[in-house]
């Protein structure tokens, strides 16, 4: 089988008074505590598979506005709705500055897993993440949004961050049942540490303990990486980079193999060129390239995954992009 597909999109995005624009955050002004963001994500998309005419579909990607409350550089508050396919609830915490380079966040975000998969899709210049980063969040169950309690503390003089955060484990359809407390009652616990070797560089180590519900299957797996983040502009260059290396154990292909969990490796790479674009609104063209691998069980052989996608991103840097 062949399949010549051919995708395009373009992103718009429209806010208030004291905004911040998409996923990312802006210094907030002391005289606008709470601000409004919101972005809308379309795609075109034309596909030919053998020798069957071509078709084309226009989509709503995605459709979300959020609010964020400031309170004395103190407290934050935000919310995020999903529109797109239904209202859905993306991010609704509460940040709290407890002092001593220590913070405390608590409600619905995404845990601290990947650099690739926390870096907003505003800030990313692919149209998505990608094959495989759906694999480890919705199949593997690894990374995404939970129901979380995460605690930071941040050394002085540009040390390292310490994150830990504290999370109901989910089962593979999407639910988070309750647990029996003798087995733990479903928490699931990852801790990252990251380091700013320069402004451009950041480095994350990250390890994870979770709980997987596959059916009447129930088990604890482990996962751990690393990963690493570029951004030159600090440098008068345009090179962007996201990457990451991920090992652990998942249900995915245990039962054939008639054990508990397998060994699963993937690795994740999203890298861009920025030509233009060195402020806010103004106009800039980003070539990127995007690549994954997944082997979702290192004693099988031919089940792996490999993705590679490039293309051109362009528009107005920070207010819209096609």
């Amino acid at each position: 089988m062949r399949s010549l597909p051919f995708a395009a999109a373009a992103m718009f995005l429209a806010a208030g008074a004291g905004s911040v624009h998409a996923d990312e955050e802006e210094p907030p002004k002391e005289d606008e505590p709470l601000s409004f963001a919101g972005r809308v994500f379309s795609r075109f998309a034309a596909a030919s598979v053998e020798s069957a005419p071509w078709q084309g579909e226009l989509s709503l990607d995605s459709a979300r506005v959020a609010v964020n409350y400031r309170w004395k550089e103190k407290l934050r508050v935000k919310v995020a709705i999903e529109a797109a396919r239904g209202v859905e609830v993306k991010d609704a915490f509460v940040d709290l500055e407890a002092g001593h380079g220590v913070s405390v966040r608590a409600g619905h975000f995404k845990l601290p897993i990947s650099a690739l998969e926390n870096a907003s899709a505003w800030t990313l210049p692919t149209i998505e993440r990608g094959v495989v980063a759906e694999v480890l969040e919705d199949g593997i169950t690894l990374t995404g949004r939970h129901d979380a309690v995460q605690v930071t503390w941040e050394a002085a003089d540009d040390g390292p961050r310490v994150i830990a955060a504290a999370s109901q484990s989910r089962s593979t359809d999407g639910s988070d049942y309750p647990r029996a407390l003798g087995d733990g009652g479903g928490v699931a616990a990852a801790v990252r540490v990251e380091h700013d070797l320069c402004p451009d560089v950041r480095v994350g180590v990250v390890g994870s303990n979770r709980e997987t519900i596959d059916g009447s299957r129930v088990a604890r797996h482990w996962a751990g990486g690393a990963d690493l983040e570029l951004d030159l502009k600090d440098a008068g260059l345009g090179l962007r980079l996201w990457a990451d290396v991920l090992v652990g154990q998942s249900h995915l292909g245990a039962a054939l193999a008639g054990r508990e969990r397998t060994t699963f490796v993937a690795t994740q790479l999203v890298a861009g060129w920025r030509v233009g674009g060195a402020k806010k609104n103004k106009p800039y063209v980003e070539p990127f390239v995007l690549g994954a691998f997944l082997n979702p069980s290192i004693d099988r052989k031919r089940d792996d995954v490999t993705e590679v996608l490039a293309g051109v991103a362009a528009g107005r840097w920070k207010r819209w992009r096609g």
